[in-house]
């Protein structure tokens, strides 16, 4: 029988489209990728397939519905079918929000795909947590997300003192507001050079600031530059929830290339064996680190960060897309 692995992804770039981009070029063998089209037959006959799923790529309000009814059409056809869960569905407390209202729908269309897998991935604990709840005991594995920027096999010797805030524009943007004068008072006190990588950012304010701070703005680079650039800065900064943080590509960049996160966000939790202070910094820093400090919190961030590494990763999705190759 075929040993093709099929990944299906929503038409729309971004963070889920590279990570497949990178997943597909190293699980070798017969993997490819699929644009989902519900209009025409996408041949996954015979195929081990593998649908990674967030809700609001596949349809304007989250809740695609479309996508289980195809799902649920061709199951049949598929030798095994996975799901990769980036998202499972929003949350919002206020009746004046359209999350409100399609937030059960989004629930009940994550369930279904659980249910009707073979075997299911998510990214973070907290989504582990709720589908092992209602999937009963499919198979499933829990990967945080891993480096689209390249990885280092192990630390440099010597860093830059620098700061890197990297990632989409509205992130970047997001991260720049939350740090605010804190951080240019700390790096000017500090010396710490900061950068920033990606598209222009358009809030007219932000890029200002940047701009009369002294950033660095190095616009789209090339994934080799990106990656020189992470393997010699010492702290890479991002605006996250803690809870979550272990799904952004983002912060899996910062750890594969052992810098020194710095998490901007009101939740101080633990989660997915992330804690401030071992794995992270929490906030703006108040001081200077000491650099004993710096060279643990990057070790424990990179220690991390190996047991999803790319490598790992496909071998954990191989197992279960392809349960026969392990058995032989």
């Amino acid at each position: 029988m075929s040993d093709r692995i099929s990944m299906i992804i929503p038409n729309q770039s971004g963070g889920v489209m590279d990570y497949v981009a990178t997943m597909t070029a190293q699980l070798g063998g017969d993997a490819r990728t699929l644009v989902f089209d519900p209009a025409r037959d996408m041949g996954v006959d015979g195929d081990s397939v593998l649908l990674h799923y967030s809700g609001y790529g596949y349809g304007r309000y989250g809740a695609p519905l479309h996508l289980l009814a195809w799902v649920r059409r061709n199951r049949p056809r598929m030798k095994r079918f996975g799901v990769f869960f980036h998202e499972t569905h929003a949350q919002s407390s206020s009746p004046l929000s359209s999350v409100f209202w399609v937030s059960p729908v989004q629930r009940f269309i994550a369930t279904q795909l659980a249910r009707h897998a073979d075997c299911w991935i998510s990214n973070i604990e907290v989504s582990t947590d709720w589908l092992q709840a209602r999937a009963g005991g499919v198979p499933h594995v829990r990967l945080p997300i891993y480096s689209s920027v390249g990885e280092l096999a192990e630390l440099p010797p010597m860093r830059d003192k620098s700061l890197l805030v990297f990632g989409s524009e509205p992130l970047r943007a997001s991260t720049w507001r939350e740090a605010g004068e804190p951080l240019f008072r700390w790096a000017t006190a500090n010396g710490v050079a900061l950068h920033d990588i990606g598209s222009t950012i358009r809030d007219a304010d932000i890029a200002a600031s940047l701009q009369a701070h002294g950033v660095t703005l190095h616009g789209r680079l090339p994934v080799e530059r990106i990656h020189a650039l992470m393997r010699s800065a010492t702290f890479g900064m991002v605006a996250y929830s803690p809870h979550c943080v272990a799904k952004s590509s983002v912060f899996g960049a910062y750890c594969a290339h052992g810098l020194v996160p710095v998490l901007l966000s009101g939740n101080t939790g633990t989660y997915d064996g992330l804690a401030s202070g071992t794995n992270y910094l929490h906030g703006v820093p108040a001081a200077d680190p000491a650099p004993a400090d710096l060279k643990r919190i990057s070790r424990a961030a990179f220690d991390w960060y190996q047991g999803h590494s790319v490598a790992a990763s496909v071998t954990a999705i191989g197992a279960l897309l392809r349960p026969q190759a392990v058995q032989r």
